[in-house]
Parts: C-alpha cells; structure tokens; sequence
C-alpha cells in the first residue's frame, strides 16, 4: 500500500498530498473512537454480570468525580456515556467519510479535465494514430478506477487503524484470543494475497484490452448508424461488440468473486477458531459467568472486527486489479506533463519569434497573396513523400480550384495550408511572412468547410456560432452568415427559428441544409479565406448546384480553395491546379 502512495504522490501536488495526510490524521482520530465504543461494553457489562462492581478502584475514583452513590446512578452514567459515544463516533466518521470521498471525486475530475485538455490541444498528426476508443477507456475507465484505488487505500489505512485499536481492546481482554485472532487473520490474508494475485493481474490486463475494444466498436456502432441499417450489418456490429465486452465482464467478474473470497473465509476460520478457544475455556472448568463479560465485549469488538479485517483483505485484492490502470495512468499524466511542458517552450518561442517578427516589422497580413512554398511532406512512419517540391500562389480575393484524383494530396495541401500538419521543409505564407510568427492568428482568419460537416447534438444558433456559450454569441452576426449561406428563409420558416435542435449529427436536416449550416459557420468570424474541402462531392447535382450557387456568391469578396473531384464543380473559379506526383500544377 506505501508503494501505491508513492505513486500517487507522483500524480498529486503539495497541495492534494497535504490534505491527504490530513485525512490520514482524522482516520487516526477515528480508530481511537472505535476502539473507545468497544472498549466501554466491557465496564458495561461487567457491571451488569458483578454486583461487587462499585468496589472497583476507578469506579470509586468516577463516583467522587461525578458525585454518584449508587449502583443506578452508576448504571445510567455508563449507559449515556455509550450513547453519546456512539453518536458522536458515528457522526465523525459520516463527515471523515464526506471529506476522503469529497476529495477523490474532486481530484478525479481535475485529472479526467486536465487529460481532455491534453488530447484537446495535441497536434492533429496525434490523432492520424489514436485510437478513439483507448482514449475514451482512459478518460473515463482508467481514471475512475485509479481513484477508485484511491478510496481503496484510504479505506485500507482506515481498517487498519480500526483493526489494530479493536485488537488492542480483545488483547486488554484476553491475550490468548487476541494473538489468536491476529495470527489466524495474518495466515489467512497472507495465502490469500500469495494466490489470487497473478490472478487479479491477469484479470486487470485483459479489462482493460477488451474494455478499449468495447468503446471501439460502441463508437463505431453508434457514428456508422446509418451505413450499418442500410447493409443491414446490425448483427455484426453488436456481436463484435459482445465478444469484447464478454471478455471485459469475465475479468470484472473475476475481480468480484476473488475479492468475495476472503470475507467468507475470514469469518469462518476467525468466528470457528474463537469458539474452539471457548470450548477449551469451558472444558477446563471456567463458568459461563465468568466468561460473559468478556464475551459480550468480545462478540462488539468482533462485530466491528471482521468487516474491517474482510475490507482490509478486499483491498489488497482491489489494488491488485486497479494498479495496472494506476500506472497506465501515470504514465499518460507523465506524457500529458512533458507535452504541456514542451508546447508551453513552444508558445514561449512562438511568442518571441512573434516579438522579433514585429521588431523586424513582419507582421501577418492578408493583402495580396497566400502562398504554399516549396513544401515537403511526408506521413510519420512513411518513407514516400506525398508533397515533393509542391508551390502555389493564391491571390487575395480569387476563386482558387483545386483538382486530382484520390490520394493525390490535395487534402494533405490542404491540411498544411490551415497548419494541422507541419511539413518537413517549406512552409506557408500569407503576404510573404510564416503563418508560424503569429499561428492563432492565422486561424482567426480563415475557416474551413469539410465535406462531411460536424454537427452539435443542439440548436442551429449553437452550430452556426461553433464552440461558443450563449453569452457569447453575436445574433446578427449568426443571421448575417445565414443570409449569406443562403438558409434565412429555410431557418424563418422553423417554428422555433434559430433555437431548432437539429439532432445528432444533424439526423432533422438534408445534406443539403447541413452543408448550408456549415457555410453558415465558415462565414460567422467574417474571415479572409474560406476553404471548402470536397464540400459538395456527397450531394446530388441538384443539391451540388445550388451549394455551389451559394460558394460563388462570396466569389470577390472572399478568397475561396475549392477542393473538388470534378472539373465541372470548380468551373467558375478564377485559377484551377492539379495536384499529382506530389506537384500542385496551374492548369489555366
């Protein structure tokens, strides 16, 4: 359990560690408390069982004290005292159980923000290898569960005290019980965690396998919906799905029987070998009278005990499942740090080269031309160059079109232009200066239109105003962009307007109507250059036509890349290239 500490020490600050060993001084302060319950049954009852109770030294010493002269005064003042004993151990230990959960919950949903912030800001060459389900399990499987370890130890350190002080007390009152009870627990315990731990190890690896390829598969069940029903492939989908999530449940339920294990175990051997010793007591001639007392006390303290002693023995078995997610976890925290680390020196660098480009007097403008320079690139893990050499000059306020078959580049140009990818040489320019001095500034300008549109579960309002709160969004600016996209009179012909919740994926609204929707939200920051990636090449020549109808009107107004298939599609546009061999070539 230290070692699991340690770990978490790695993942917490000063802060976070501080109040952890204040949660381990009120689990102290409980452990008392539980042992002082106990330990008044044992006066209690043997004032109860011996009439010549009130001859005891300290009970003479409590009565001058308390002023008390007889034998029911004696009884009462016992009686109350357990009382408020109780209570107040119990209405501590509510609130030491609020502070300890309050404080995993809370930290908990630091760490799942700060991961979502790190995969968030990674570059997006990250995600042409992530995998989607594997983060999702991170996010929110392996998270919970390392703090779910957390509440473990924490419970474990607190069984322990409450263990050790409940001992004590059986040791006060009969040693041979307690030495008893203590090497029968520690045998047990000790086999226990001996055997199921390669068990629960193995368990722990394989939940978290099949856990990420039931995400998976979930994911893609759910994004594909439409594909699968028209195949009608619903069948495979869900049985790829229960294949793996079988999988993850027989693990799970490997962890739930092993950890079930000890507690019946405990309670048989512990509750059979105190008996025997009784038994023992009983042939030898010692009276149940005399032995009532301390059976009595026995019988609280073993109440409390074996709970303990049974949660002490599941946690070891618990952090034998969940350490694996603890270090997956560390790990991924470790690589979250040194990635904020090193895109914190690259903000730094990026904001003295921003300081030194303006010193120099380059500063991003977008006045006369965008420009692709000499770029190459290639996929990481690749060896073949997608762009070679590849230049294009775009002109402020020209129509630019932009053709070549699949897997020619034109996406991957593309992807450079807006700075998603870096190339290994080259580079893009607006007004002969790097986007690089000032990248977010370069985004502020421009906007980006793919082919297939992301849409909010929300309403059209959120959608056209992408990523902002409702406070912050700028009403005729959205009805400005409608207009523009040429959607006002079909949004003025809603019932609810702009406030119409349009789905998942946008399921209320033709291809059509979603690509309007996504024009609607290029043109919302007013920006220079708007770049429409194969934005019409799923719509039928009807749709395509009067998409492309909307896309010509901003013709001189705004400078425009049209990424197309089809020569017909790109036909008004003012400059046309060819993307192939890793060439991009001005056709006319």
């Amino acid at each position: 359990m230290v070692r699991i500490v340690k770990k978490f020490q790695s993942i917490l600050s000063r802060e976070q560690q501080f109040r952890m060993l204040l949660l381990g001084v009120l689990m102290v302060v409980g452990g008392i408390l539980e042992m002082l319950g106990v330990s008044m049954v044992l006066p209690l009852m043997t004032a109860i069982m011996d009439t010549h109770f009130m001859e005891q030294s300290y009970v003479l010493v409590i009565c001058r004290v308390f002023r008390i002269h007889t034998y029911y005064e004696v009884m009462m003042l016992l009686l109350a005292a357990l009382i408020v004993i109780y209570i107040f151990k119990n209405a501590y230990l509510f609130l030491e159980y609020y502070l300890q959960y309050r404080f995993v919950c809370n930290n908990r949903f630091l760490v799942q923000k700060q991961l979502l912030r790190v995969y968030m800001n990674r570059p997006y060459e990250f995600y042409l290898h992530a995998t989607t389900g594997e983060i999702t399990r991170i996010i929110n499987t392996d998270v919970i569960n390392a703090f779910n370890l957390l509440t473990t130890v924490l419970n474990f350190f607190t069984e322990v005290i409450v263990s050790a002080a409940l001992i004590l007390v059986i040791f006060i009152i009969d040693p041979s019980i307690a030495a008893l009870i203590g090497v029968v627990l520690g045998v047990i315990m000790l086999l226990m965690f001996k055997a199921v731990k390669p068990v629960l190890h193995r368990a722990s690896q394989k939940f978290m396998k099949h856990t990420s390829l039931t995400n998976k598969w979930l994911l893609q069940s759910l994004n594909g919906i439409k594909d699968i029903k028209v195949s009608h492939r619903e069948d495979y989908f869900i049985e790829e799905y229960a294949v793996h999530g079988k999988k993850a449940i027989d693990a799970e339920k490997i962890n739930s029987v092993v950890t079930m294990m000890p507690r019946l175990l405990i309670e048989a051997v512990s509750v059979a070998s105190v008996l025997a010793v009784i038994m023992v007591l009983l042939s030898i001639g010692q009276s149940i009278d005399q032995l009532m007392p301390q059976l009595t006390a026995f019988a609280f303290a073993a109440i409390r005990l074996l709970p303990s002693t049974t949660r002490i023995s599941g946690s070891i078995n618990s952090v034998t499942f969940q350490e694996p997610m603890l270090d997956n976890l560390i790990k991924n925290l470790h690589a979250a740090k040194a990635f904020e680390q090193q895109k914190q020196a690259e903000q730094t660098a990026e904001a003295h080269k921003r300081e030194e480009a303006k010193k120099r007097g380059e500063r991003l403008t977008y006045e006369k031309a965008f420009s692709l320079s000499d770029v190459h690139f290639r996929y990481p893990n690749t060896e073949k160059e997608v762009l070679s050499g590849a230049n294009m000059e775009i002109p402020v306020g020209k129509s630019i079109g932009i053709v070549g078959t699949s897997g020619s580049g034109k996406t991957t140009a593309v992807d450079i232009l807006l700075g998603l990818l870096q190339p290994q040489s080259g580079g893009v320019y607006t007004d002969g200066v790097s986007i690089r001095n000032d990248y977010s500034d370069w985004l502020a300008h421009l906007s980006y239109i793919p082919q297939t549109i992301y849409m909010l579960d929300d309403t059209i309002r959120a959608n056209v105003a992408f990523g902002r709160g409702r406070d912050q969004i700028d009403e005729s600016m959205v009805w400005k962009a409608v207009e523009e996209a040429q959607l006002k009179e079909f949004v003025e012909s809603l019932p609810q307007g702009l406030d119409t919740r349009i789905g998942e994926r946008g399921v209320r609204l033709s291809g059509g109507q979603r690509q309007r929707i996504g024009i609607a939200r290029a043109l919302y920051t007013d920006p220079e250059l708007v770049i429409f990636d194969e934005a019409t090449s799923a719509l039928d020549n009807e749709t395509e036509a009067a998409i492309m109808e909307s896309i010509n009107s901003l013709h001189g107004r705004k400078t425009l890349i049209i990424i197309a298939h089809r020569l017909t599609t790109i036909e008004e546009c003012d400059m046309i290239f060819r993307v192939e061999n890793g060439k991009i070539i001005p056709q006319f």
